[in-house]
């Protein structure tokens, strides 16, 4: 299988890091950026939940899953992301 490509919330670096070492390659996203760049080829997002609308993402077609990361660990998030591959 291919390596997954997660774009991450800046705020997340816990969950960056624990993907990271679970073989995932992750793009921090920067809340900052006009052009959003990097949510583009991304297999999955993971948002804090602290700004629903992170970089007007919703007014950015996604085709991939958003994952709001509110109240979990870094290992449930990878559970999610984990699950999510596998039904999507």
């Amino acid at each position: 299988m291919a390596r997954k490509r997660v774009g991450i919330e800046n705020t997340l670096e816990n969950v960056r890091d624990y993907l990271d070492e679970k073989g995932f390659e992750t793009v921090q996203i920067d809340p900052h950026s006009k052009s959003g760049i990097e949510l583009k080829n991304c297999d999955a997002y993971v948002i804090s939940g602290m700004d629903e609308n992170l970089m007007g993402i919703s007014s950015i077609e996604a085709t991939a899953p958003v994952i709001d990361a509110t109240g979990m660990s870094p290992e449930e998030v990878f559970q999610r992301i984990t699950r999510t591959f596998e039904n999507f």
